[in-house]
């Protein structure tokens, strides 16, 4: 079902996509193009999980609005629409620590100390991350062009660490070990 939701969701978006360029004035997308060519080339800087497993969570989070419910979606889909479209955070590819894969896997609560899995979201730039620290999730929000921190310190902005905790301690039967996903 959730790929029904998917397909239906890429269809919408790439109708208003094209839509948008045709009746944009010529030379208009040119324009647009050289600065985000650019944030690519400012993105390229390796990162820790590159050489790690991609995860089972990759796709899109769809723009405000969207009710996701009725097209297949899920609770935590509607509760992640809800809290990041107004950052606009688009496609997202997630990463496991191999060190962490088992666990993961067995979608058990034990995880090790360390680096344990991450949301990249190229369009915007930055990275959720989830570490483990003596059994207890540490969220960050990490910009890709450099791997500094750079979440939100403004309470419920929807990169503030803070609200990935509330969100995760939130859905407990899809958040098993605090990270969330179908595993």
């Amino acid at each position: 079902m959730k790929n029904v939701f998917r397909g239906i969701l890429a269809l919408v978006l790439s109708l208003g996509l094209s839509s948008a360029a045709l009746a944009a004035e010529p030379g208009a997308a040119a324009k647009k193009a050289a600065p985000a060519a650019e944030k690519k080339a400012e993105a390229a800087m390796p990162m820790y999980w590159d050489k790690w497993d991609k995860g089972t969570a990759k796709g899109m989070v769809p723009p405000c609005g969207v009710n996701v419910l009725p097209l297949g979606g899920d609770d935590v889909l509607q509760a992640t629409v809800d809290t990041y479209c107004a950052v606009k955070p688009g496609k997202y590819v997630s990463y496991i620590n191999p060190a962490a894969m088992k666990v993961y896997k067995a979608r058990g609560n034990k995880y090790p100390d360390g680096k344990t899995g991450v949301l990249e979201f190229k369009e915007i730039g930055v990275a959720f991350t989830t570490d483990h620290k003596g059994g207890v999730p540490i969220y960050d929000v990490i910009a890709l062009k450099d791997g500094k921190s750079a979440a939100s310190k403004d309470k419920g902005h929807p990169l503030n660490p803070q609200v990935c905790a509330d969100c995760h301690i939130g859905f407990k039967g899809v958040c098993v070990g605090f990270v969330c996903g179908n595993r």
